[in-house]
């Protein structure tokens, strides 16, 4: 798989947008499963694109806690402002291998967390 990923990139492109980040954030208010957040928000071909299917079913609690937390960190941020950072550095070259969950400190300027995927 190469570097660019598709789920990752029309995620990006959603959470630019107001409306949907709130959308999203309620989401993630209710705990919605993140494999149902994909499907609600019609990213289902994108992530079967990328073979991330199975690397989101067997992420922990505290692995989605992580991804939760800098999502609602980065829309406190920046409220109902257009210009939202997506909070997500996602490199994954084979889904298969697993992933790692880290959070990341937040770039300069910038005071939400950045959570990074990465291969494991």
């Amino acid at each position: 798989m190469s570097g660019f990923m598709e789920l990752p990139q029309e995620a990006a492109r959603l959470w630019g947008d107001p409306e949907t980040r709130q959308r999203i954030i309620e989401m993630h208010a209710r705990g919605d499963s993140l494999l149902k957040m994909v499907d609600e928000l019609g990213l289902t071909p994108a992530l079967e694109a990328d073979g991330l299917r199975p690397v989101l079913e067997n992420l922990s609690a505290e692995e989605v806690k992580i991804i939760r937390d800098a999502f609602v960190a980065e829309a406190t941020q920046i409220g109902t402002k257009a210009g939202a950072n997506f909070p997500v550095d996602c490199r994954v070259d084979n889904p298969g291998a697993g992933v790692r969950i880290t959070e990341a400190p937040s770039s300069r300027g910038a005071t939400a967390p950045i959570v990074r995927i990465e291969g494991a």
